[in-house]
C-alpha cells in the first residue's frame, strides 16, 4: 500500500491518562476510511490529533511531510461533532462556506463565487442566504461539507457527522460523500458508530478502543471476533438496510 497519511506510535494523554496509545496507521489517498469504536474509545481524540487540535506524542505525516508543517502550507477540512454551535450564529450559509477560503488571497467577489459553487455541489445553493442557524441539522452538515471543500484540502476529517440522522438521511449523506470523494479524489477519515452503513460504503475500517484493533477487510467486520475487543462481550448487532436516496432535508 502506498500511504498518503501515516500515523506512527501516536499517543494522546488527558490529565496524564492515555486516551489513545501507540496507534499506527497508513491510509491511502482517495479512500473513505472509517474509525469505529465505543464512546470514550478514542475516535474523537484521533480525529483531533490529525486536525492539530490536541497535543500528542508520536508522528503524523502527509505525503512524507510532518503534519504540522503540512498544515502551514495546506488546509485540512474538519467537521466537528454536531451540537448547538449554530444557535443564533450570525452568518448565512454562504458566509460559513467563505470561512473555508481564509488562507487564499482573493477578492470578495471571487470568494463568494467559489463558495456558491461548493454549495451547489452539496445541493444547498438555494439556501445560500439563509441564516445557518435556521437550517435543519442535515442541511447544516451539508454546508459544513461545502466549507471543508472550500479549503481545497486533500483530506476531510469528520467526527460522527451522522449523529441524530434517520436512516434515509444517513443514506443520502453517504451517497453525497461518495460522489464528492470521487470527484475531488479526497481522503476522508470519519468516525462512526454505525457498523451497517459503514460496511456498505467504507473502503477501509479501523477500530479503536484506546488501542488499535486491526482489520484487514471491511466485509469481515460483522463476523470477526475482534469486534468484542472493541465493544465488549455484551454487544448486540441490529440489522438494517441501505435506503435509496430521496429528496429530503439532508
Amino acid at each position: 500500500m502506498s500511504e498518503f497519511l501515516k500515523i506512527e506510535s501516536l499517543s494522546v494523554l488527558y490529565d496524564g491518562k492515555p486516551a489513545i496509545e501507540n496507534v499506527n496507521l497508513e491510509l491511502e489517498l482517495g479512500k473513505f476510511h472509517v474509525i469505529m469504536g465505543p464512546n470514550g474509545g478514542g475516535k474523537t481524540t484521533l480525529i483531533k490529533a490529525i486536525a492539530g487540535l490536541v497535543p500528542y506524542q508520536g508522528k503524523i505525516t502527509v505525503n512524507g511531510m510532518e503534519i504540522r508543517k503540512y498544515r502551514k502550507i495546506h488546509s485540512i477540512g474538519y467537521l466537528a461533532q454536531r451540537g448547538a454551535q449554530f444557535y443564533n450564529f450570525p452568518l448565512s450559509a454562504v458566509e460559513v462556506v467563505e470561512m473555508g477560503r481564509y488562507r487564499f488571497k482573493e477578492s470578495s467577489k471571487t470568494k463568494r463565487r467559489k463558495a456558491l459553487r461548493f454549495l451547489k455541489e452539496v445541493e444547498m445553493v438555494s439556501h445560500a442566504n439563509r441564516p445557518i442557524g435556521d437550517l435543519s441539522g442535515g442541511q447544516q452538515q451539508r454546508v459544513l461539507i461545502a466549507r471543508a471543500l472550500a479549503t481545497e484540502s486533500q483530506i476531510i476529517l469528520m467526527d460522527e457527522p451522522l449523529t441524530g440522522m434517520d436512516p434515509r438521511s444517513q443514506s443520502n449523506f453517504y451517497d453525497m460523500i461518495e460522489r464528492i470523494k470521487e470527484k475531488h479524489n479526497l481522503t476522508i477519515v470519519m468516525s462512526s458508530h454505525d457498523i451497517g452503513f459503514t460496511t456498505a460504503y467504507a473502503q477501509n475500517v479501523f477500530c479503536i478502543n484506546k488501542k488499535l484493533v486491526p482489520h484487514n477487510e471491511v466485509v469481515k467486520l460483522l463476523n470477526e471476533p475482534e469486534i468484542s475487543k472493541i465493544y465488549g462481550p455484551n454487544f448486540r448487532l441490529a440489522q438494517h438496510f441501505h435506503l435509496p436516496a430521496e429528496d429530503d432535508d439532508v
